[in-house]
């Protein structure tokens, strides 16, 4: 490759590029690979994955249960707006957003994330029996 680089950098990024390619390619220790393959290999999930994701998701999921109790007409009749303008070409529906609910599904996703990760990262469980 030129020192001057490619013709498609803009001259704030031909400076970058020649300092990047002054630098002599190196090769990687022997076993390097497998050094950090087995760092980050699977490890099992720690439990405070789980307990993070259970104190996230269960005030969470109690707040929203709560909210349906007590406004569960307006939450299924903004809801179904929402639907409504999603599927129409216009988008003049109405309705209610609370915060407070926006934030308890946004903890609630992030919960599901961690808890997601956990299970991921687990051990798999053999379900065959040996004979």
């Amino acid at each position: 490759m030129s020192r001057h680089g490619p013709g498609d950098l803009e001259p704030a990024e031909l400076l970058t590029h020649r300092l990047l390619s002054s630098v002599p390619p190196r090769t990687l220790p022997l076993e390097f690979r497998d050094e950090v393959m087995r760092r980050i290999g699977p490890r099992g999930a720690t439990a405070w994955e789980w307990i993070a994701a259970a104190v996230l998701a269960l005030p969470a999921l109690a707040y929203l249960a709560v909210e349906l109790a007590t406004q569960g007409e307006e939450v299924s009749s903004a809801f179904n707006n929402v639907i409504g303008a999603a599927g129409a070409d216009n988008a003049d529906a109405f309705f209610f957003v609370d915060g407070s609910m926006v934030l308890a599904l946004t903890v609630l996703g992030i919960a599901s994330l961690i808890a997601a990760h956990a299970t991921i990262v687990s051990p798999a469980r053999r379900t065959a029996s040996r004979r």
